[in-house]
C-alpha cells in the first residue's frame, strides 16, 4: 500500500536524522546516553531546551538548532505518515521501563553510566541503566501496536546542570506527547498504570488502576446497595470484587470514576475509568491492551535498548501484531 510505503520512507528518514544528531553530539564529546537523551527530549522540549543544552554542553547554538529542527521535522513527518496508516480509533499506551526488569527498588541517585541504579533481582545487585518513558499506539481496528517513542529521563549531568525543568518529568512528557498524538490520531482512550495518577494525565477518557491504599470519599455499588462514606470503606483495598461509582480527590478537586475490582486467583486489580459509560468488559479489554507495550519492552531490550537507542529497533517494532 502507498501509505505504508510512505511510512517506511518517513521512518527511515527519521532514523537517519536521529543517527546524524547523535553522531554530531558525540563528536562534540558527549557520551552516547547523554546524546540520545538530549536528542529525544528536545523533540518535545522546544527551543529553550536547545539553548540551554548548547550552553551546558558548550555547543554551537545555531548548528545545534538547525540539526535538532531537522530531527523534529522528520519525527513530525513520521507521525504524519503513521496517521495515514492508522485511520481508525487508537488507544495510547503509556509506560516506563528499566533495562533490567523485574527490579524491587530504585536507589535515589544517578550514575554516570545511566540515570538510575536499580536493584536487579536477576543478578542480585544494584546495576546502572536507563529508565525510559515508552509510548505506543494500539490500532483498535487492525489489532497492531506501534512504538511512538522511548524517552530517557534526564541523565546525571543534566540534573547537575540544572536542566531538570527543561527536560521534564515523565508525567509532563507523557501529557505533552498525548496532546501531540491527539492532533494526528483519533485517540479514544489512554491507558497507564497507577504510578501516573496526576491531574495532568487523569482527564479525558482514561483507563488505569488505583493502589489498594487509595482513600475514597464515597462509593456506591452499581449493582444495588447504598452509598458508603469513608467510615464504611476508607480504602480501595477494602472493597470486594464488583463495579462501583466512587468519588476521590485528584489534586485539589473531587472526581467521580467507575471502579472495577477484579480478582484472578491471587492477583487483584483495582481498575478505573474516567468515562462512566464504559462497560466492565470495555474497561478490562482496554487494560489488557496495556500489556501490548510489554511485548515492545521485551523486543527493545533484546535488540539493544540497553544502549539507549529505540531508533535501532523501531523498524522491527512498528508492525508488531498482537497475535505475535
Amino acid at each position: 500500500m502507498k501509505s505504508e510505503k510512505e511510512l517506511d520512507i518517513a521512518r527511515t528518514e527519521f532514523i537517519k536524522s536521529f543517527n546524524f544528531v547523535v553522531g554530531t553530539l558525540r563528536m562534540n564529546g558527549l557520551s552516547r546516553k547523554v546524546a540520545v537523551g538530549l536528542a529525544l527530549m528536545t523533540l518535545i522540549g522546544g527551543r529553550a531546551s536547545i539553548r540551554n543544552a548548547s550552553i551546558t554542553f558548550k555547543l554551537n547554538y545555531a548548528n545545534l538548532l538547525k540539526t535538532l529542527e531537522n530531527l523534529e521535522n522528520t519525527w513530525s513527518d513520521y507521525l504524519e505518515a503513521l496517521s495515514k496508516v492508522i485511520i481508525g480509533p487508537v488507544v495510547v499506551i503509556i509506560d516506563d521501563t528499566f533495562d533490567h526488569k523485574l527490579y524491587s527498588r530504585v536507589e535515589g541517585i544517578a550514575s554516570k553510566y545511566g540515570n538510575y541504579f536499580a536493584w536487579c533481582s536477576t543478578h542480585k545487585r544494584f546495576e546502572p541503566g536507563i529508565q525510559v518513558l515508552t509510548i505506543a499506539l494500539y490500532d483498535l481496528a487492525m489489532g497492531k501496536s506501534y512504538l511512538i517513542g522511548a524517552f530517557p529521563y534526564a541523565t546525571r549531568k543534566m540534573w547537575e546542570s540544572g536542566m531538570v525543568s527543561e527536560f521534564k518529568t515523565k508525567i509532563e512528557m507523557a501529557a505533552e506527547i498525548i496532546e501531540v498524538l491527539k492532533e494526528r490520531f483519533h485517540v479514544v482512550r489512554v491507558v497507564f498504570d497507577s504510578w501516573y495518577w496526576s491531574e495532568k494525565l487523569v482527564k479525558g477518557s482514561v483507563v488505569s488502576e488505583l493502589k489498594s491504599n487509595r482513600r475514597l470519599l464515597r462509593v456506591r455499588p452499581l449493582e444495588g446497595g447504598k452509598t458508603l462514606g469513608v467510615e464504611g470503606h476508607p480504602h480501595v483495598g477494602d472493597l470486594p470484587p464488583g463495579s462501583y461509582l466512587a468519588e476521590l480527590t485528584l489534586g485539589d478537586q473531587v472526581i467521580t470514576i467507575k471502579l472495577l475490582i477484579l480478582v484472578y486467583k491471587d492477583n487483584r486489580l483495582n481498575l478505573y475509568a474516567t468515562d462512566l459509560n464504559l462497560s466492565d468488559e470495555e474497561i478490562e479489554a482496554t487494560w489488557k491492551i496495556r500489556w501490548e507495550i510489554e511485548k515492545l519492552h521485551r523486543d527493545v531490550k533484546t535488540l539493544g535498548m540497553q544502549d539507549s537507542s529505540f531508533l535501532t529497533v523501531l523498524p522491527k517494532l512498528s508492525y508488531k501484531n498482537n497475535s505475535d
